[in-house]
Formats: structure tokens, C-alpha cells, sequence
């Protein structure tokens, strides 16, 4: 069988609506859903109860139980959707890190339950976006999470780029949705230098001069633009633009060059994991270090 679609859940509306995004995924990829939750130690649970012990089946059975709850949900709504729950131990981050070595995706919430979990979370959502050895999505909001609306690539022409510009038009199939291919004009650095990538943007599908081929030759039935978008930052142009077109997924590489350089890192990261209009997909450019 495919490998599964692994989804991060704590229990919280956010990490609900990341395992209905990740059923669907599953759906559509015709694999197994699988819902992990991470039990670490030590941890705070809200409202800023006492640190539980590792051994105290307490927390543990509790969260066995909203597991059991999430795959029921889950298999009401998709009943022929192979599903398993699991309930670990150790750091949130690496868990799921070492999740994605086996998975084809992986899902994770914004934002967790509230107080210091929520926090937790939320640097989570970022570490494993930069550091997990699949693709990861990040779902924003409460509610059930649309996928419609075409997906928005930021793209400068790197390597990575590419990657994820091929992660986009494989999404777009399984959607049947466009893609839009979001380039941001060079700029000039403090020192008066030129920002910019050693390829043009339109390197990440095809050459100006032959037409689109490559990617697009691979995904024939995808339809496909390019957008020039401006803001005082990548993560600020990819957000406004991606909320102007209501865009049904906004995906970035985990490195980048020229517009686009460090696109997961720091504060640019979480501008998109916390502001962007619609779930953020990050495809890491090359295998990640352990």
C-alpha cells in the first residue's frame, strides 16, 4: 500500500480540522490515514494544570479516547478510509519528524489547545515544516477547512522552488485545480546589489522560448499561470495575493533563493504558518539531516 497520510493531533478544533484535511488527502491519494498524537515530558496541560507523570495513565487514556473519537468522525464520513490512531511518547517535533521518513504527507494544526499548549504548538507547526523529510501541511482555522481554489507556488527559480512547483501540480491533479506560479521582482539588497536567483522564475516549468514543458508535460490536464506579486516582504506578497485569488493552498519550498531566500525561516515562516489566508504546504527541497 501507499504510504499513509500522518496527521499531528492534540485534541484541539485546529487539530480537528487537520485530521478532516488529512482524511481527505488519504482519500484522494488512496492510502491509510494515520493520527498520531505525542505525549511529552514534562508537559503543561491548560489551564495550567500540573505537569502529568509519564507513567499516570490519566492523560493517557484520555487521549486515547479523543483518538478513538477523531477516527470514528473520520469513518463516518469516509467509511472505506483505512485508519489507525497512535499514542507516543517523546519530544512533539521529532516524533512527527520521524514520522514523515515513512509518509507521504504530513498534516499538523496552526494553533493547539489553548494557553501554553497553544504555544507549544504553534512552534510545532514550524519545526516540523522545516525540518520533515515529506511535505507537510499547515491548516489555519477552526472550521472545516475548504479545498477549493486554484494553488499558489512561490517560486524564484531554485532548485527548490521547482520541487515545490512539482508538489503543486500533483496536488492540482488530485484537486482538479489550476496552479499559479507567484514570482516576486527582484530587489536590491542594502549594499545596492541585485537580489535575485541564478534562473528565471519560469525555469521552475519550462523555457520562455520552447513553451511550458517538464512538470507540465507531466501533468498535461493541469491548467497553469504565472503572477508577478509585490509586497515589503515574500511571506507579505505570497499572503496578499494568495487572499486576493482566494487560494485553496498556498505552497512554498523549505529553501529558497533570490525573492523567496529563507522562506521557512524565522519570522518569514511564521508570517505564513499564522497569516496566510488558506493551509500552507512546505515541500522540503532535498532528504534533511537526522
Amino acid at each position: 500500500m501507499n504510504a499513509p497520510v500522518v496527521v499531528g493531533f492534540d485534541g484541539s478544533a485546529t487539530a480537528r480540522s487537520a485530521v478532516h484535511y488529512g482524511a481527505r488527502e488519504a482519500q484522494r491519494r488512496g492510502c491509510e490515514l494515520h493520527i498520531e498524537h505525542v505525549l511529552g515530558w514534562p508537559v503543561i496541560l491548560p489551564p495550567f494544570h500540573a505537569p502529568y507523570d509519564k507513567y499516570d495513565q490519566g492523560p493517557r487514556t484520555a487521549m486515547l479516547d479523543l483518538l478513538a473519537k477523531a477516527a470514528h468522525e473520520v469513518q463516518q464520513e469516509y467509511a472505506d478510509l483505512p485508519v489507525t490512531t497512535h499514542l507516543l511518547d517523546g519530544s512533539a517535533g521529532a516524533v512527527l519528524r520521524d514520522a514523515s521518513r515513512s509518509a507521504q504527507l504530513l498534516v499538523v494544526g496552526h494553533r493547539g489547545s489553548g494557553g501554553f499548549a497553544g504555544l507549544l504548538t504553534g512552534s510545532v507547526a514550524t519545526q516540523v515544516a522545516g525540518h520533515a523529510h515529506c511535505p507537510v501541511i499547515v491548516v489555519r482555522g477552526d472550521d472545516h477547512v475548504s479545498d477549493d481554489g486554484p494553488i499558489v507556488v512561490g517560486t524564484d527559480g531554485s532548485s527548490g522552488s521547482r520541487t515545490a512547483a512539482e508538489a503543486a501540480f500533483a496536488q492540482a491533479r488530485l484537486r482538479d485545480t489550476e496552479v499559479v506560479l507567484a514570482h516576486q521582482p527582484a530587489r536590491r539588497s542594502s549594499a545596492g546589489a541585485i537580489a535575485t536567483s541564478n534562473l528565471p522564475f519560469w525555469a521552475t516549468v519550462g523555457d520562455s522560448s520552447a513553451g511550458a514543458h517538464g512538470i507540465s508535460d507531466q501533468h498535461p490536464d493541469v491548467e497553469y499561470r504565472t503572477e508577478v506579486v509585490s509586497g515589503e516582504s515574500a511571506a507579505a506578497a505570497l499572503i496578499t495575493f494568495s487572499r486576493r485569488i482566494s487560494a485553496g493552498l498556498l505552497v512554498v519550498g523549505s529553501r529558497g533563493l533570490g525573492g523567496f531566500s529563507g522562506l521557512v525561516m524565522g519570522s518569514t515562516s511564521r508570517s505564513l504558518i499564522d497569516h496566510a489566508p488558506c493551509p500552507v504546504m512546505v515541500v522540503p527541497s532535498a532528504p534533511t539531516a537526522n
